[in-house]
């Protein structure tokens, strides 16, 4: 005997889907939408592995099991499409419209809501492109290190360059610094560490005032 599968029915749900999929508006839908389809498929699975289960092969089984696999494709698919939809209402919220929410339903409101507030926060009415610079500079305490040079000014280098590059400087570090890479390793460095660094990261780091050369190594 069939088990009762709720309120909704195989054909309810791909009729959904064709509304959903040819119109651009939120369809207007039962308030239990979502719990109801979520009944039916988790019933139609149990008759499908109760028929697997006697014979798989038989012709009930495999068409259960493919009206199975079906609905869920279908009501996958209403849900993303009428979730593009709630974006599209909640973008239009944002951007001072008032738009019409009365097919979501209660679980819909929440994502709307949910969207609205995300969407406002990084809303900014008064943004032009003067103002977006400053919010992307680069931060006080980022250090700048030299960019590694071509194999061509390599090749050019003179030899007292490349003893100089190599030459170990003695630094104290005068603040806490962000993790930056070198040559061969990364550095993390706090206030007051005693230090030996190359030459070159240690010149760039006296220059921006974040280390004091104590010594040579």
């Amino acid at each position: 005997m069939v088990a009762e599968r709720g309120d909704i029915t195989y054909e309810d749900i791909m009729g959904l889907f064709r509304q959903e999929n040819k119109s651009s508006q939120l369809t207007k839908v039962d308030p239990a939408l979502y719990d109801k389809i979520g009944l039916y498929i988790k019933t139609l699975r149990k008759e499908s592995e109760r028929e697997v289960a006697m014979n798989s092969m038989s012709q009930a089984s495999m068409m259960i099991n493919d009206q199975l696999k079906k609905a869920i494709d279908k009501a996958k698919r209403v849900y993303e499409l009428r979730q593009r939809k709630i974006s599209l209402l909640a973008l239009r919220k944002v951007a001072g419209d008032n738009p019409d929410t009365a097919n979501l339903t209660p679980d819909e409101l929440v994502l709307f809501s949910s969207l609205i507030s995300v969407m406002g926060a990084h809303k900014d009415s008064n943004a032009d492109f003067e103002e977006f610079g400053p919010r992307f500079t680069q931060p006080k305490d980022v250090v700048s290190l030299p960019e590694a040079p071509s194999p061509e000014a390599c090749d050019k280098k003179a030899e007292g360059e490349v003893k100089e590059a190599e030459e170990l400087v003695m630094v104290r570090v005068l603040e806490d610094l962000p993790t930056f890479a070198g040559v061969d390793k990364d550095y993390k460095l706090r206030k007051e560490d005693i230090i030996s660094l190359p030459r070159n990261i240690a010149k760039t780091l006296v220059s921006h005032g974040k280390a004091k050369v104590i010594g040579s190594s």
